[in-house]
């Protein structure tokens, strides 16, 4: 009987030690799925993650090429609307040369400014915005100095205009002038 005990024992262990090997494959290869699985989810997470980029990309260079379009639009307006107004400058320049002698000194400064703002308003109309901010840029290069005195003047100009609008419409409305933002 002892030993159909201990071939009975000996044949359980088998049978566990087949069963934890069995057990020990299933986990093997479920612990390879879980890995492909994971795996395979890493790589869509990438996928979508540089979709997701390339759409972001893509909206951001289309609102970028639109904003950039209506930019361009509005400054060949503005550049039409100087050009318009350098004319009319220049045609009441003219206009007042006209009324005063030939000879006399101020009528030729008059008559020479307006030539010279026609021609002005002329290439104006003439040129692209690109072309006219690639020469603001050639010039800016060859000389720094005077375009930065340019700006400068510019700058202050701009400053008082604005100073000047703002003090106005307070005083429009009533308000104290002094008292008001200063820019």
């Amino acid at each position: 009987m002892t030993q159909t005990l201990n071939k009975t024992a000996a044949e359980a262990g088998k049978k566990a030690l087949r069963a934890v090997d069995d057990a020990g494959d299933a986990a093997r290869d479920m612990a390879g799925t879980a890995a492909d699985a994971v795996e395979s989810g890493v790589e869509t997470v990438k996928r979508k993650a540089a979709d997701a980029r390339a759409a972001i990309a893509s909206g951001a260079g289309a609102a970028l090429e639109t904003a950039r379009d209506v930019a361009l639009e509005k400054a060949d307006a503005m550049r039409e609307t100087l050009s318009d107004a350098g004319e009319r400058l220049a045609a009441t320049l003219e206009r007042a040369s006209a009324d005063g002698p030939a000879d006399v000194l101020p009528a030729r400064v008059l008559s020479t400014v307006a030539d010279g703002l026609s021609s002005a308003s002329q290439a104006l109309r003439n040129r692209s915005v690109g072309e006219l901010g690639a020469d603001v840029r050639a010039l800016a290069r060859r000389h720094p100095g005077a375009f930065m005195a340019v700006a400068a003047v510019a700058g202050f100009a701009a400053a008082r205009f604005v100073r000047a609008s703002a003090t106005r419409r307070l005083a429009e409305r009533g308000h104290d002038a002094e008292r008001g933002t200063r820019v």
